[in-house]
């Protein structure tokens, strides 16, 4: 078998780079291609002023087989003065010795830039694509979710990565979802809030609104980073226009302050795989008859509101619209480990996971 190098990758490689991902996964059915033209931007901006990306690709003989690339952002830090470094963006075919010669370039290429430890997979911040799934491979897939095959686990591993951080996912039946929501609205009682729809689909009346709440809502996720309204715009517009009546909501205290915001998501994954990668078609499915699985996404609440009353409120609120609206099945997508919730008393179909290690 001939030898794997693995080199890096510079401006000009940035296409291959991106095309492999989908090559090598394109016989997994529970892979949904990125759209090009948005990885092509994430990858040419990088991290974000003051960060740092170095791509890598992976080659035995005259085949490309892996790639990763190493990331530092400014504001992601270990400790005071000293970078946490991300790996991300890793693809790589069923060859271990590829796959250890690519997070061994990666993680040296983050040490010799000060970075005693590194997370992984991290694509620049928790906003862009993380995670690995570490249960649940036999699932069906959905929109947005980080479907990644068993063997990328086996490589994290095998290269001393470890879970630093877990996430589960739930799949209650209609008669447990009710359950849980009259669970939770014991708990939003307890202050004196609200849950309102953000049906309005401008997206500049929107994503300003939204995007002022994530830097005070996200403090503290792992892996966040601050990032510019230009990226989130390109980001979330798009998933607005996804989003039927109700889908989206923000949660209020009394005097009408913005505290946090939720949204789920009709699971139009099988239209978005057959996109290809090619934004061209987003959203021409709008007019189909919608799926019948809904994926309650995200919750996000500002610091001083997570006594559980403000976040209980959003997925009652997100809760009720989906069982009002005819959906049979029902996901509630990555929660965390630590997240005290009845939502942790369902069982869990999925997990997953970002690894660290010392470097």
């Amino acid at each position: 078998m001939e030898e794997v190098r693995v080199t890096p990758a510079g401006p000009g490689d940035l296409e291959p780079f991106v095309d492999l991902g989908p090559a090598l996964r394109a016989g997994d059915a529970d892979y949904s291609t990125p759209l090009r033209a948005s990885a092509l931007a994430e990858l040419r901006a990088g991290p974000g002023p003051g960060g740092a990306l170095q791509p890598f690709l992976a080659v035995r003989g005259t085949v490309a087989v892996g790639r990763v690339a190493a990331l530092l952002h400014p504001a992601l830090e270990e400790v005071p003065g000293r970078p946490l470094g991300q790996v991300g963006y890793y693809e790589c075919a069923d060859d271990p010795a590829a796959a250890a010669a690519l997070l061994a370039a990666a993680c040296a290429w983050l040490r010799g830039r000060g970075a005693g430890r590194a997370v992984g997979p991290m694509n620049g911040g928790a906003h862009r694509s993380c995670l690995l799934l570490t249960e649940g491979f036999g699932t069906e897939p959905h929109l947005l979710e980080p479907r990644t095959p068993p063997r990328y686990l086996a490589h994290f591993e095998a290269a001393g990565f470890a879970p630093v951080h877990r996430w589960t996912a739930h799949e209650p039946s209609r008669t447990q979802l009710e359950a849980l929501v009259t669970s939770l609205r014991r708990i939003a009682r307890r202050a004196p809030l609200r849950a309102a729809a953000l049906d309005e689909r401008d997206p500049a009346a929107v994503l300003p609104r939204l995007h002022r709440l994530l830097d005070r809502a996200w403090a503290g996720y792992p892996g966040y980073v601050p990032f510019p309204f230009e990226e989130f715009a390109r980001t979330f517009g798009g998933l607005l226009l996804l989003l039927p009546p109700g889908h989206l909501q923000v949660v209020m205290d009394g005097a009408g302050r913005d505290l946090g915001f939720g949204y789920m998501l009709p699971d139009w994954f099988a239209p978005v795989r057959a996109l290809r990668g090619d934004p061209a078609g987003w959203g021409r499915w709008l007019s189909d008859p919608p799926p019948d699985r809904v994926v309650l996404h995200s919750v996000a609440v500002v610091p001083e509101a997570r006594q559980g009353a403000a976040a209980a409120a959003l997925v009652v609120a997100g809760c009720e619209v989906a069982l009002q609206a005819g959906y049979r099945r029902f996901l509630l997508a990555r929660t965390r480990e630590e997240f005290r919730s009845p939502v942790r008393r369902l069982p869990a179909t999925r997990r997953y996971a970002l690894c660290g290690r010392a470097l």
